[in-house]
């Protein structure tokens, strides 16, 4: 994490303002700077290796430096080194990928290693383009944006740029499936990718697509049937306010042309922005243990005289005042002081605690809940919104629902756990993939499986495996989709002995957990997105979170309900309450461990 402050504004007046409101709340909150470290009237700012100033953005010269200055590579090893501290500038460098290509077919696996004089002059081209490297212009929300999209059979490329200046280039390549699209078709994949990936830019905003095709520019304004590939990604586009038009191909006039053509290559990384975002993308807090509030508690000098106060009954001290009302409720238990169960953490866990229940991304009520059934310390409910309301992905993913909602028809509980399910699918996702979700109308417990196909034999394929770990259900809720219209899943349910029943065509509402979970799960996937995570990991830990946290419905978590015992979790938690039922076990267990030993010991 930096600790770096950085003040700015567009005139002189408007930063001496910014900064002096800056020293004022540091004043306040009684934090000092390092005077040695600070610098004041700066026309450029050095920041991550990157040069901010009036001009654009720009590599830093002691990065350029290390790569011109570098000696000729004398193996295929040094030459990865070389691409890789390269691939950290190619973003300002024109045509990147043409002028490294003959040094990357030396990193390829089998390759002879032959430095030419054609190897030669790629590195002394690269040294010159790093000598005169360009600069890309700071994004305007205020002005209107242009996204300059091209299609190549290996590749698509996106530019996004305001006033004929570069903002950001991008660019990747086709898969296998993807290079046997027909022209029109990649043409069209550059669209709706161009849009996607620049979405935190162009979302709200009305701006232009340029492309070079142009039959798309009729095939997306006639809005006339097309192939269903074509017929889905305009349907992706329907969030955007866009204006497609047609730009002759020229290289001169369309840059992504050359981008499509030559996309970025995986074998050029650097090492140090590959950790970056490793760390980046993998930064899950630490699970918290009951060791952990130990060690901290007794370094925690308001804790240490909570638990005195306990003890001894004084509780004059002003510090302790937000545990008065709860001061009944108190108790020390081996060093830790308990609220009932759950565990009191001290100031310096606090922050944590929250981070690890909100894992996945759920909302404030369910955050709130899981966090209040393990631990508790003053201040809880306020720290948690305000912490909600500082993620800016879930800000970015949270629908905001302007219109109320239609007025209510409650259900009936089920008798028991596992006894009704409603199944529903999520996706498709860009990867091409659904989730099939199963959720138990009593505990609310989600299945959630990963399914290429919503054909009725995947289908039941996947409903079979959950219904082979939970039971088979005597109800299965579905809408009336294709997969579950069929004489295939009908046999299904017969063999099974389960009743199908099917909701009222076109109203959702009616199959109100699936649709409800699929809110929440969809917000998720959304946020992985946004953050550039791997969805199918956050998928896991949100599944997790949810199954632990209790539901608002029936007081207790998704996991209990269903299995009758609490699900643990990152946070930390007390095991002071006992389970009969588990001593039942082991006692039984202890029986016939001692029986089977008795009986092979006399054999």
């Amino acid at each position: 994490m930096s600790d770096d402050i950085i003040v700015y504004g567009q005139t002189q007046e408007s930063h001496d303002k910014n900064l002096k409101a800056v020293l004022e709340r540091l004043e306040q909150a009684n934090l000092k700077l390092n005077k040695d470290k600070c610098r004041f009237g700066q026309k450029q700012v050095t920041f991550y290796r990157h040069i901010f100033s009036r001009d654009g953005i720009a590599a830093d010269a002691r990065k350029i430096s290390g790569i011109v200055n570098a000696s000729v590579p004398q193996s295929a090893s040094e030459v990865r080194s070389l691409l890789g501290m390269a691939q950290y500038v190619s973003r300002f460098i024109p045509n990147y990928s043409d002028v490294t290509s003959a040094l990357r077919e030396l990193t390829h696996k089998g390759a002879q290693w032959e430095w030419t004089c054609v190897q030669q002059k790629a590195l002394d081209d690269l040294k010159h383009k790093l000598t005169s490297v360009c600069k890309e212009e700071y994004f305007d929300p205020t002005k209107r944006s242009e996204v300059v999209v091209d299609a190549s059979p290996v590749g698509v490329a996106p530019m996004l740029c305001q006033g004929g200046k570069v903002v950001s280039f991008a660019s990747r390549a086709l898969s296998s499936v993807e290079q046997r699209y027909s022209q029109t078709e990649r043409e069209m994949l550059a669209v709706v990718w161009g849009a996607e990936h620049f979405h935190l830019y162009l979302y709200g905003s009305e701006f232009d697509i340029i492309t070079d095709h142009k039959p798309l520019i009729e095939l997306v304004a006639s809005h006339k049937q097309a192939s269903a590939r074509i017929d889905r990604w305009r349907l992706r586009l329907l969030p955007y306010k866009y204006t497609l038009s047609y730009r002759p191909g020229k290289d001169d006039e369309n840059p992504a042309d050359y981008m499509s053509r030559h996309p970025d290559q995986p074998a050029a990384t650097d090492a140090a922005e590959d950790y970056i975002n490793y760390v980046c993308t993998n930064s899950v807090p630490k699970a918290l243990t009951v060791r952990d509030v130990e060690e901290h508690a007794l370094r925690d000098p308001v804790l240490q005289r909570l638990i005195r106060a306990i003890e001894h009954g004084h509780w004059a001290d002003e510090e302790l005042v937000p545990y008065l009302t709860v001061k009944d409720e108190l108790a020390v238990f081996n060093g830790l002081v308990l609220r009932n169960t759950r565990i009191v953490l001290p100031v310096s866990l606090r922050q944590q605690a929250i981070e690890l229940a909100h894992v996945g991304h759920q909302g404030v009520v369910k955050t709130k809940s899981l966090l209040r059934e393990k631990v508790w310390f003053p201040g809880i409910d306020r720290l948690v919104e305000e912490r909600i309301k500082q993620c800016l992905p879930c800000q970015a993913a949270t629908a905001n629902n302007a219109e109320g909602p239609e007025p209510l028809k409650m259900t009936t509980l089920p008798c028991g756990p596992w006894k009704e399910v409603a199944v529903d699918f999520a996706g498709p996702f860009p990867t091409g993939e659904y989730l099939l979700v199963v959720v138990d109308e009593y505990s609310r417990f989600p299945e959630v499986e990963l399914v290429t196909s919503t054909s009725s034999k995947a289908t039941i394929l996947k409903l079979d495996s959950i219904f082979a770990r939970q039971g088979i259900p005597d109800t299965v809720k579905t809408d009336n989709g294709p997969p579950f219209n069929g004489a295939e899943f009908s046999s299904f349910a017969e063999e099974l002995g389960f009743h199908h029943r099917r909701i009222t065509p076109l109203w959702p509402q009616a199959n109100g957990e699936a649709e409800r979970f699929m809110k929440t799960l969809n917000k998720t996937i959304r946020v992985s997105n946004i953050e550039g995570r791997n969805w199918k990991s956050d998928l896991v830990r949100f599944l997790r979170q949810y199954r632990a946290t209790p539901h608002s419905s029936i007081g207790m978590s998704p996991a209990e309900a269903l299995n009758n015992r609490k699900m643990k979790v990152q946070l930390p938690e007390t095991n002071l309450q006992g389970d009969r039922k588990a001593r039942d076990i082991r006692a039984v267990d202890k029986r016939r461990k001692d029986k089977m030993k008795s009986y092979a010991d006399y054999k």
